[in-house]
């Protein structure tokens, strides 16, 4: 059975369940009369077919790590100069997005949760804390993964935001970065409106089957299902990598991380475009996921010394010390952004 916990405090609440420690939902206050529910939750959460997916699928909401990072099955269509191979388990974004963790301790404002891998697994145990900020609508993450052995491991961070039905009504502002990279293949069982391994500039011209396609304001008018990697992205100051815009609220939520130990933002822009279940073509929701990974497909694919993601590998861990990284995601009333995209 799933474990629940709450936070609750002057400028918000959250709730994080023991499936795959998943933070979601998450509300957070602007001000005396604005509340803007920020994470996505599935709306097949609680159905009785939803017992039959995968742990990842099941309860699928908001925030959670996924070590190591990925798809178990490489896609069809990769060009040919891609190599593929065998994972090194069958767990799709990794053992502990699909598994239950235990609470270490809980109070209103601070959960820490912790889960031991199998024993073949070069990741020992993890543990991650969800903490509160007690001066500002914000949650602060510390994440820490502990080894048994050297390695190298795809690593993402699986922030899953809430998209209104409206169409564009949410803008996506990017921090400076060095390009974004569609995805290599086409989308399993789903619509995409992109040319496939392309390179493009800006989140607002993307190179598109018929013409360039504006992805900065979500959700899109007509139904697809994208992957998208923007390279090497970063913040300005103060501004986060990642801001999103909600304009129906005159506010903003940003995303801020190490981008030393997570140099990519991964977008998964998921718009109605996948029709079988549990998607039923109704499905909106942007995942925002810092990684040091090659797409979702570092733990099944190799790509061409020359692709700008090749030597997107993953991150070192070993025994001697655990790994650890720290962000944060906060909101703030609608101001100036001059990120671009």
């Amino acid at each position: 059975m799933t474990g629940r916990w709450r936070l609750a405090w002057e400028h918000g609440s959250a709730e994080v369940q023991s499936l795959g420690a998943m933070l979601g939902p998450v509300t957070l206050r602007i001000g005396d009369e604005r509340e803007l529910d920020i994470m996505h939750v599935a709306p097949w959460a609680g159905m009785t077919r939803a017992g039959s997916l995968p742990g990842i699928m099941r309860r699928l909401r908001g925030e959670w790590p996924c070590l190591p990072f990925g798809c178990t099955e490489p896609p069809d269509g990769l060009p040919a100069t891609w190599r593929t191979h065998l994972p090194s388990d069958e767990w799709n974004h990794g053992y502990a997005a699909n598994h239950h963790w235990r609470c270490v301790s809980a109070s209103e404002t601070r959960i820490h949760l912790a889960i031991d891998y199998p024993p073949g697994s070069p990741i020992e145990h993890m543990e991650r804390e969800i903490a509160a900020d007690p001066h500002a609508p914000a949650v602060d993450i510390v994440l820490r993964v502990w080894a048994r052995r050297p390695a190298r491991v795809p690593a993402g961070l699986h922030p899953t935001f809430r998209l209104p039905s409206a169409a564009g009504r949410v803008r996506v502002v990017l921090g400076p970065h060095d390009g974004i990279f569609s995805y290599p293949a086409h989308p399993a069982g789903a619509i995409s409106r992109l040319l496939s391994d392309t390179r493009s500039e800006s989140l607002a011209s993307l190179a598109g089957v018929d013409g360039p396609v504006d992805l900065a304001h979500l959700p899109f008018a007509a139904p697809a299902e994208e992957l998208l990697q923007v390279r090497a992205i970063g913040g300005t100051g103060a501004q986060a990598p990642l801001a999103l815009h909600y304009l129906d609220y005159d506010a903003c939520v940003g995303l801020w991380w190490d981008t030393a130990q997570l140099p990519d933002l991964l977008l998964w822009v998921s718009n109605g475009g996948r029709i079988h279940f549990p998607w039923m073509s109704s499905h909106l929701a942007l995942g925002a996921e810092p990684v040091n990974s090659l797409f979702d497909l570092g733990r099944v694919a190799t790509a061409p010394a020359d692709h700008p993601l090749a030597d997107r590998l993953g991150i070192a861990i070993g025994p001697d010390a655990p790994w650890e990284t720290r962000y944060r995601i906060a909101a703030w009333p609608q101001a100036s952004i001059t990120n671009s995209d």
